[in-house]
């Protein structure tokens, strides 16, 4: 018998994700750690494999609209996914060298710290960074043929902020969507709808490749996974069916606000 619990709750989070374009592994991995009781690798693995399928079908999207830009997915991706890998090791670190019940102190404290980062970067992309529009040296969307302007300089930094933020999806599965959105805008003068499908293209292919890692270290549920897609797809349709019907920006301040509430008591408890 299915419990409907998981994908209720995968349909609220495939609702705030179509609505909003941010919160699934923010949402979905507290809720299984602190809520479920699921183990916290486990938890995090099939997160991984949860999002993998979400996002497929937006980036495929984005994709067909040109709102992708592969050259930054790429370089995003040259650092997001070795550091990824790396957070991958480290999770299986500390469940070897720890007993369960400090694992899940352990990683309910880096999970609360990575949402109220999260929640902050939101809150920061909202206010202060919402009115940036394409420009410098920034390559335009579209399939990239090998010759760009962009600088060294900025290759190199989207390869080092892409592994920050590929590290924390690794260990945690939160961030690659709302911390990789921040950094783009801090690295690239970007039109949002740009932000947007550059974010989840590279965030399928990386959310794909360290799931991929989880599975090889039997940390992926697939029952609950599949039980949590089932609510989840239809939700991504309703919220997106809605979207334009609703004020984006302050449902996002909301959730963002909630995930640094819920971060903090998670810290504080």
């Amino acid at each position: 018998m299915i419990d409907p619990a998981p994908a209720l709750f995968g349909l609220l989070v495939g609702f705030l994700v179509g609505l909003t374009g941010v919160g699934g592994g923010s949402l979905m991995t507290p809720f299984l750690v602190a809520v479920m009781g699921v183990p916290a690798p486990t938890a995090v693995g099939t997160d991984m494999v949860y999002a993998t399928v979400t996002k497929l079908t937006g980036s495929v999207q984005h994709y067909r609209q040109r709102s992708v830009n592969l050259e930054v997915a790429i370089f995003l991706g040259l650092g997001s996914i070795p550091a990824g890998l790396l957070g991958v090791a480290t999770l299986e670190w500390i469940e070897g060298a720890f007993d369960p019940e400090t694992v899940k102190s352990i990683m309910i404290t880096v999970i609360a710290a990575t949402l109220v980062l999260v929640g902050a970067s939101l809150i920061y992309r909202e206010f202060f960074m919402s009115d940036r529009g394409v420009g410098g040296d920034f390559p335009k969307p579209g399939v990239w043929d090998g010759k760009s302007p962009m600088s060294f300089r900025r290759r190199a930094y989207t390869i080092v902020f892409g592994a920050f933020g590929g590290y924390l999806v690794g260990l945690t599965s939160i961030g690659s969507g709302s911390v990789m959105a921040v950094i783009l805008l801090l690295l690239y003068p970007i039109a949002p709808a740009i932000i947007v499908g550059t974010d989840i293209a590279h965030a399928t292919v990386l959310s794909l490749v360290v799931g991929i890692a989880h599975m090889t270290q039997g940390n992926v549920d697939f029952g609950l996974a599949g039980t949590l897609l089932l609510g989840s797809v239809p939700g991504v349709l309703i919220g997106a069916r809605v979207a334009p019907w609703l004020p984006g920006r302050p449902l996002k301040i909301i959730l963002s606000c909630m995930l640094i509430f819920v971060g903090a008591r998670l810290l504080l408890s």
